[in-house]
């Protein structure tokens, strides 16, 4: 009875001192942003000029524990997963300068295993299909997930914790939706951005909300939105989300799936 009370003590210790400690992770993630996100565009070159924290970002990530992982709440798993992919499309687009946004890169780019967690290898699909969603079935955040394009959520300044996940996928789900620059949605017309509400439409995410899509957009659409009068419509700029991006960029209306 002492050793299973002893074992029992150390267990939940264990877990008590590990709360909170994929977060931290995110620290210099979090600099990094706040440093080079500039409104909704991001600068790659400053990134660039921070090469050593951004590796040691990516590091820390390969290095995590997979147990620690496991153990940890879903809320902080979620943040881990949103993190890492925006830190995959940074990765990509940073080695693939040439290639645009992830909406535009050849398959053979995005495909490629980037970054790895808790050393397990994986492609930005990877982190978002079989970790992000597979947790939480949560379609809000895609607010929080950006491919490097114009028409995708804008990225955050900041990095993303388990403290502050909810307010975050809520605030920016509406923020993203309200935006003119990617979305047309009013009484008259309702144009939404094309990836993710066109081509995932039947994922769990969307197929599980109440209403599905459609009930999603009424829900965190701007006020007067009627997607029953008038049925959404799919567009996407896929221009980079560079400081310097100009043009968007070609094939940048229909996109590509990730």
């Amino acid at each position: 009875m002492l050793l299973r009370s002893v074992a029992s003590f150390f267990v939940a210790f264990a877990t008590m001192a590990s709360a909170g400690a994929i977060d931290a992770v995110h620290t210099p993630w979090n600099d990094l942003l706040a440093a080079n996100v500039k409104g909704d565009r991001v600068d790659y070159a400053g990134v660039l000029k921070e090469k050593d924290k951004f590796e040691g970002y990516l590091k820390a990530l390969a290095d995590l524990d997979s147990n620690a992982v496991k153990s940890a709440s879903k809320e902080e798993r979620s943040a881990l997963y949103i993190n890492a992919y925006n830190a995959a499309v940074f990765q990509l687009i940073i080695k693939n300068p040439s290639k645009g946004s992830l909406a535009v890169m050849p398959p053979e780019v995005t495909g490629v295993k980037v970054i790895m967690i808790a050393s397990e290898s994986l492609a930005v699909a990877d982190i978002a299909r079989k970790k992000l969603f597979e947790g939480s079935q949560d379609p809000r955040f895609w607010s929080l997930l950006c491919d490097g394009s114009m028409s995708s959520a804008p990225i955050l300044n900041q990095a993303v914790l388990s403290s502050n996940l909810d307010q975050l996928a809520e605030e920016r789900t509406r923020l993203w939706l309200a935006d003119t620059s990617r979305n047309k949605i009013d009484a008259k017309q309702t144009k939404v951005a094309q990836i993710p509400f066109d081509f995932f439409r039947v994922k769990p995410e969307f197929r599980n909300f109440p209403g599905g899509m459609q009930g999603f957009i009424k829900k965190y659409a701007p006020s007067g939105a009627d997607v029953d009068k008038n049925r959404p419509t799919f567009f996407y700029n896929a221009a980079k989300n560079s400081v310097v991006a100009a043009t968007p960029a070609k094939g940048a209306k229909k996109g590509k799936k990730k």
